[in-house]
């Protein structure tokens, strides 16, 4: 396993540019509580203080402080825990329902695979902001919400992409094998189609981070996201509009973080693409040698 990894790194030197900063990111904000100067809710300083000014305590703002006199490195550290929990959930919780609604669909056919399409292409014809804001006005503006919120959104998209490949995968001869052996359907899903649609899933997951983060970040914007005192980049971002001129940092340093975590995400994703790509893993093991 060790090799492998040392190989993909090797072959795909984008994408370990972007698992390092993921990985330098998440630790971050999981050590948020021992690396934080000052309590995320409190004012520590004057109202949108410059990057590098003093608090009130003597002691250093590095990022400066928000509309309120909060610490903005600090709000940001804890702020990444909504953001990447958000951002990892949902994928994770929508693409494993869509993947298994996508195998279902394919393997059963019949009546169960024209109502669980029709029922996908329901949600695939409303913009996926508009399904994720009409959510969230219903419901609430909470963490659990928002993620529900995404997750059917991506679960409707993934059993589309995931029908498609479990369609071709049923008429191979290992399936066939299995059902003449007596396996029931459920078995064969489970223990056969599945884990060969393993790869994609995966993919689908890594890319949808990225439309994740964005798409909450929309949200807040909207002012339907993530409400305060619960702090996130989006909502971070959100209320700095108000402080552009006054402020410009407070925006900048939320932007440029979602900005660069997105993008690391996507490079891991192409990545790991071209690496469960049957059709490139040819060359993907000249490069590895």
């Amino acid at each position: 396993l060790r090799g492998r990894v040392i190989r993909f790194l090797r072959a795909h030197p984008t994408g370990s540019i972007g698992l390092c900063i993921l990985v330098a990111v998440l630790l971050l904000v999981t050590l948020a509580g021992v690396i934080s100067p000052f309590e995320y809710k409190r004012s520590v300083a004057a109202p949108v203080q410059a990057p590098m000014s003093v608090a009130r305590t003597g002691e250093r703002l590095w990022l400066g402080s928000d509309e309120i006199g909060r610490d903005v490195f600090s709000r940001l550290l804890h702020g990444g825990r909504t953001s990447l929990l958000v951002g990892f959930l949902a994928p994770l919780l929508g693409v494993s329902v869509g993947t298994v609604l996508g195998v279902a669909s394919a393997y059963f056919g019949g009546l169960i695979d024209l109502l669980l399409q029709r029922l996908v292409d329901v949600f695939l014809v409303l913009p996926s902001l508009v399904v994720a804001m009409a959510t969230t006005v219903t419901f609430g503006f909470t963490i659990q919400v928002v993620i529900l919120a995404l997750a059917v959104i991506i679960a409707s998209n993934t059993a589309r992409i995931v029908r498609s490949q479990a369609l071709s995968l049923r008429q191979m001869q290992y399936v066939e094998a299995a059902q003449v052996m007596g396996s029931s359907n459920w078995r064969v899903v489970f223990r056969h189609l599945v884990p060969n649609i393993l790869p994609v899933s995966l993919v689908l997951i890594t890319v949808n981070i990225g439309s994740v983060i964005t798409v909450e970040a929309a949200l807040s914007f909207l002012g339907i996201g993530i409400q305060p005192p619960t702090p996130s980049w989006a909502n971070m971002l959100t209320f700095a509009q108000l402080y552009v001129e006054n402020g410009p940092h407070i925006a900048l340093v939320s932007g440029i973080t979602i900005a660069i975590v997105v993008l690391s995400v996507n490079l891991v994703g192409d990545a790991l693409r071209d690496a469960l790509d049957p059709r490139l893993r040819g060359s993907a093991g000249r490069e590895y040698s």
